[in-house]
């Protein structure tokens, strides 16, 4: 078990960029969120293997939207409680 399993963090690139491969080396979940773009691509593909999970979102990260693509992507209420 990694250091921060059932940690879910919102990280906004390209500043934090080196946070966030902080986060998913210890094993947290994080959702990017930024304009789609190269270099959030190569971050994307960088830590698909983990061991934390990664996603994207692109829009306001104070949005129902929001809410609702990190419940979809996660699957896990339990992660937020």
């Amino acid at each position: 078990m990694s250091r921060l399993d059932g940690t879910v963090a919102v990280v906004a690139v390209p500043p934090g960029a080196n946070v966030a491969r902080r986060l998913v080396s210890e094993g947290a979940t994080v959702v990017l969120t930024g304009r789609e773009d190269a270099e959030i691509g190569r971050l994307l593909a960088e830590l698909s293997d983990g061991p934390g999970r990664v996603a994207h979102f692109e829009g306001d990260a104070d949005s129902e939207a929001f809410v609702e693509f990190v419940v979809e992507q996660f699957k896990s209420a339990e992660q937020f409680k």
